[in-house]
């Protein structure tokens, strides 16, 4: 077993007739005894150091308890604009996505993207696939359960996505009517009491329902204010129907205790909204200002955007 070391017993005293006397008279014997529990004695302790050695240099090589060291194995999502989606290339981009890479690179590590859904990554995070879920995970006491989020990184609406041939303007208006979600979301959470006559269809990712609805196949897709606003950007025959605000943030998300790794990242993204990059990367997405909320949680970024309130 490695670590562990064996100690090889002497060859033991002859046994005679006479032995018991000579035992008394001669003490070579008992020093014998007394040297094997000596190095006895002195082996253990080298054992336990040689592990205690062993932990302290694999923590140091692995600081942050990646699967991998040095590289974070991150779910994302490809139909999720504008948190995260996937280029024409397949590669990986986005709000999110760029935050992660930037916090990556300051803390010196690799990111190795996953596409997977809303409920994979989640999953994925408890069953020790992933480091982190870099998409737009509404922070919701349901997912704290299992899960941990960084500080925010926004501060979202939510919106009922419709066609330009409906006329209908309130959340009650879509009662009855058959409106879609995606499976895991938090919009999926506020379904029922938003529209609680709803009638809801589910969908494992964005891109599909918003395919459904330009169809004709559902009425409505309730999702995320900044989702909508990228569709409507796509597709011309969509429009907001209504939108409010949410009660809470937009995060990654971490598996559970893995407290070393959440304050890095968490002290990055300070990092950066002190020193502008971040402000830099919302406005690259983004043509809203940032919701009073976000504003309080970085209160840096009130002077970074001083029309905010």
């Amino acid at each position: 077993m490695p670590g562990t070391h064996r100690v090889r017993r002497g060859p033991g005293l002859p046994r005679s007739p006479g032995h018991r006397r000579i035992s008394s008279r001669n003490g070579l014997g008992r020093r014998r005894l007394l040297a094997l529990a000596a190095l006895s004695g002195f082996v253990l302790p080298l054992t336990g150091c040689g592990g205690s050695g062993s932990a302290d240099t694999g923590k140091a090589s692995n600081p942050y308890g990646l699967i991998e060291a040095g590289t974070i194995r991150s779910a994302t999502q490809t139909g999720q604009p504008p948190f995260a989606y996937a280029e024409d290339s397949g590669k990986p981009a986005g709000f999110i996505v760029d935050v992660t890479d930037e916090a990556a690179k300051r803390l010196g590590l690799k990111v190795d993207y996953k596409s997977t859904s809303v409920t994979g990554s989640l999953a994925g995070l408890t069953a020790g696939q992933y480091d982190l879920a870099s998409s737009g995970l509404g922070v919701t006491e349901e997912r704290q359960k299992s899960v941990d989020f960084t500080k925010p990184l926004f501060w979202s609406t939510v919106t009922v996505l419709t066609t330009s041939k409906s006329t209908i303007s309130t959340f009650d208006g879509f009662n009855g009517k058959r409106v879609g979600v995606v499976t895991g979301s938090s919009q999926e959470a506020q379904l029922p009491t938003r529209i609680p006559k709803a009638q809801p269809v589910r969908f494992q990712a964005q891109n599909a329902a918003v395919s459904q609805l330009l169809n004709g196949s559902i009425d409505a897709f309730l999702v995320g204010g900044p989702d909508a606003t990228e569709f409507m950007k796509q597709y011309k025959g969509l429009r907001q129907a209504v939108s409010a605000p949410v009660d809470h943030p937009t995060s990654m998300a971490v598996p559970k205790n893995h407290t070393a790794f959440l304050k890095a990242l968490d002290k990055e993204i300070g990092a950066m909204v002190a020193d502008g990059t971040y402000a830099k990367l919302y406005r690259k997405y983004f043509t809203t200002q940032p919701q009073p909320e976000l504003l309080a949680a970085w209160p840096a970024l009130k002077t970074q955007f001083p029309g905010a309130k």
